[in-house]
């Protein structure tokens, strides 16, 4: 079995015909953002986990319907935009600016518009949101949990595509054995986070008047929609699922269980918006495009990307 989905040549021209979703967008300067502002990116790298290389950026948008794959949440620190990003080591702190964007093909910037106003006002001051954050400095990037929701996403329903149902399927495979190999490392604990988790775990925790009342909110029924089933009737995409639960039931024995119970979450709620934390959708399954769609962030502009490094 190859350790690489795409080659590096295809995987380019992936990227290239991929164009920026949102191109009237205003440019803003570095001085212009606050705390709290969510910056929502698209990478366009490979990540190497273990002794797999995979496109995680492009899978995480194809499997979740948005243009982002990737967020991180801005601290004003002593007059200075950072970053709160997993960075070196895959760990949250904060980082200049130019190096929690690079690497992206785009960058932009949300901020928090719920009930007229946004972090710095009266209702929603700074300092708790910030406070939070600052709680969050040294958490680890939870891979297994990322890994493990791209799988239950591709389980939720077969592509259209014949073509992108085959490199699927080989992802499938590849994130099977990168899942089985953080298992075995036992390495995981409750205080690991993915990105998205940043900004929907600090917004639930902070509080001013009330408990919660900075919570962001996402649209379950775009949810519901997006991970409905899809088509049916490739019987050797039915075979290869099938082979795969199977293979996930004997690694991890519950993830029969853990699937339903994503499933039941999507179901279970007739509300169409809910708070990011809550029980009706948990901060560490919040994906980019729940954030991109969320009634209470606003998109306001975009950063310019730093050059790469010669």
């Amino acid at each position: 079995m190859t350790d690489e989905l795409i080659a590096d040549a295809e995987f380019d021209k992936l990227i290239v015909d991929e164009p920026d979703p949102y191109p009237t967008l205003p440019f803003i300067e570095p001085g212009a953002l606050r705390d709290g502002d969510v910056l929502m990116m698209y990478g366009i790298g490979k990540t190497k986990i273990g002794r797999v290389k995979l496109p995680i950026s492009w899978m995480i948008r194809y499997l979740d319907g948005g243009a982002y794959s990737h967020s991180a949440v801005v601290s004003v620190i002593d007059g200075v935009p950072k970053v709160w990003d997993h960075s070196e080591g895959w760990v949250l702190h904060p980082v200049p600016l130019d190096a929690g964007i690079a690497g992206h093909a785009w960058c932009h910037v949300y901020r928090l518009q719920k009930h007229g106003q946004t972090v710095g006002s009266e209702r929603y001051p700074a300092a708790p949101l910030v406070d939070v954050l600052e709680g969050h400095e040294g958490n680890a990037y939870d891979i297994y949990r990322l890994v493990f929701a791209g799988i239950i996403t591709i389980l939720s329903a077969m592509p259209r595509d014949a073509e992108m149902r085959d490199l699927l399927r080989r992802a499938l495979i590849l994130l099977t054995v990168v899942l089985a190999e953080l298992w075995e490392q036992k390495k995981f604990d409750d205080r690991m986070l993915v990105c998205t988790a940043v900004a929907g775990l600090s917004y639930w925790n902070a509080n001013n008047k009330e408990p919660h009342d900075y919570a962001l909110e996402a649209d379950l029924e775009r949810r519901r929609r997006h991970h409905g089933a899809g088509p049916g009737g490739d019987a050797e995409w039915d075979k290869a699922v099938s082979e795969m639960r199977d293979l996930l039931n004997r690694i991890f024995g519950d993830f029969e269980a853990q699937l339903g119970s994503y499933r039941q979450l999507l179901a279970a709620s007739n509300a169409d918006w809910v708070e990011i934390g809550s029980a009706a959708l948990p901060a560490t399954l919040v994906s980019p495009s729940d954030l991109e769609f969320s009634r209470t962030l606003k998109r306001i502009g975009r950063l310019a990307i730093p050059p790469a490094p010669k």
